[in-house]
């Protein structure tokens, strides 16, 4: 059997991308048993560590959109998008709820 650990360095949004697109596969311990991974602590080591602005930029850059694209989706610039993702503006609520609304998530992750 391969066995995969991660380190405490490993970037929250690989994390995730793993966790989502493998979660059925992954076991703790040795017993095979299948454990929620929003009830682990890795979980909310991460989820801790986010801002909204790194939820912008995770996003974002899953769906394979440049800053611009995505400024073009919800009806800002580039530099906009820049500023939210690295903590530089703060985002609306409107904002939020475009967000939101785009990558099919709780609003709340950006406020």
């Amino acid at each position: 059997m391969l066995r995969v650990e991660f380190r405490k360095t490993t970037p929250p949004r690989i994390l995730r991308d793993v966790f989502r697109k493998y979660s059925r596969y992954i076991v703790q311990g040795d017993d095979n048993e299948l454990v929620d991974w929003k009830k682990t602590g890795l979980h909310k080591e991460t989820a801790a560590e986010l801002t909204p602005g790194d939820y912008v930029r995770n996003l974002r850059q899953a769906a394979g959109w440049s800053m611009r694209e995505l400024g073009e989706k919800i009806g800002v610039t580039a530099q906009r998008i820049y500023d939210y993702e690295n903590g530089n503006r703060g985002l609306s609520k409107e904002i939020a709820k475009l967000l939101g609304k785009l990558f099919n998530i709780s609003p709340a992750v950006f406020i």
